[in-house]
């Protein structure tokens, strides 16, 4: 039995017994008898009525407290949060089922608030990300189309033009890519296939990228079949070594390892290069980009996008810096 029952229960064991009793005891005050004539004392009549009329009240009285009002306190919450009013919390009172169902319409209510913040926040983030490729293609546009400038100047601007257009395609591909993963709640996980040629697969794809800088690979991939999301785990590698190509130096060394232990897999991948300590969990924020990457023009949607599908598949992901290396380390429960 919980306990607003037994609270009703109680209350409606009292307003029975208080029933009985009202008559006698108005009887005793009126008649100086609790004892009243029924056949004679015809005025009983009346002090049966008000003892009935007092039992109603006490008894809404109570109900009243115990349940009216808390309940008409979260309809009028509700409808201020429908209204979008978020800047409301109800006190709790008594410790019962009603109690702890306002407990948890507040805590809605800070997440939601929460919710709403981030929300307002990743629409400037997100503006402020649009604008500067947009900005950067409109001005060079004008230049090309308004300036008399050389030849060799056209072909610089069309570059940057074309850099940012290819900047703005990838953010908006990595943004309906985050809000596919975000709204599918269960991953199917049917494809077989072998990991460590899909891993080569991407080095390949990446080849200009990495060939243009210099670097070299320390690869360790043993060949290894397993059960998993083919299309979003691709997309994961696609993003790490596409991140580590483009933070490491000039003629430097990209490690990659790849380990298959007890139905789990270990991916790691490691370039030359430093994150500050405070900034490690910071990384896999949307829109998060370190100050001395911002030359760079990243828009700190790939590591997030990375994060949430490694997520999504079960596993987790951490980044580590020591000793002027940063390595990122895969950890995805897998079927052989």
């Amino acid at each position: 039995m919980n306990k607003v029952t037994i609270k009703v229960f109680f209350s409606t064991m009292l307003i029975i017994s208080l029933s009985s009793l009202i008559p006698h005891i108005l009887s005793w005050v009126g008649y100086g008898d609790y004892r009243p004539d029924f056949e004679n004392d015809r005025p009983y009549f009346f002090l049966m009525i008000i003892g009935v009329t007092a039992m109603i009240l006490i008894f809404n009285f109570i109900m009243n407290r115990i349940i009216y009002k808390r309940m008409a306190l979260l309809n009028s919450a509700t409808t201020e949060v429908i209204q979008g009013n978020y800047d409301i919390e109800i006190e709790e009172g008594a410790k019962d089922e009603i109690s702890a169902l306002i407990r948890n319409f507040n805590t809605m209510i800070k997440e939601l608030k929460s919710n709403e913040y981030q929300n307002k926040e990743f629409v400037r983030n997100f503006s402020h990300e649009l604008k500067t490729p947009l900005s950067a293609i409109k001005g060079y546009s004008d230049l090309i189309i308004n300036a008399d400038i050389s030849k060799d100047e056209q072909l610089e601007y069309a570059s940057i033009i074309s850099n940012e257009a290819n900047r703005l395609t990838e953010l908006s591909k990595n943004m309906l890519l985050i809000s596919l993963v975000d709204t599918n709640v269960i991953v199917p996980k049917l494809d077989e296939f072998n990991v460590s040629e899909q891993i080569r697969n991407v080095i390949q794809l990446t080849q200009l990228s990495w060939e243009e800088r210099e670097i070299e690979f320390d690869i360790v991939l043993p060949d290894k079949i397993i059960i998993l999301n083919k299309e979003l785990l691709y997309q994961v590698w696609v993003n790490l070594l596409g991140n580590a190509i483009k933070f490491s130096p000039l003629k430097s060394e990209i490690k990659i390892n790849l380990e298959i232990k007890e139905e789990e897999l270990v991916f790691s991948i490691s370039n030359k290069g430093t994150i500050e300590q405070e900034d490690l969990d910071k990384v896999f924020n949307l829109f998060f980009v370190i100050e001395k990457s911002r030359a760079d023009n990243s828009s700190g949607v790939g590591l997030a996008l990375t994060k949430k599908i490694v997520n999504k598949l079960n596993g987790s992901i951490k980044a580590e810096s020591h000793n002027n290396v940063v390595t990122f380390v895969v950890n995805i429960p897998i079927s052989e």
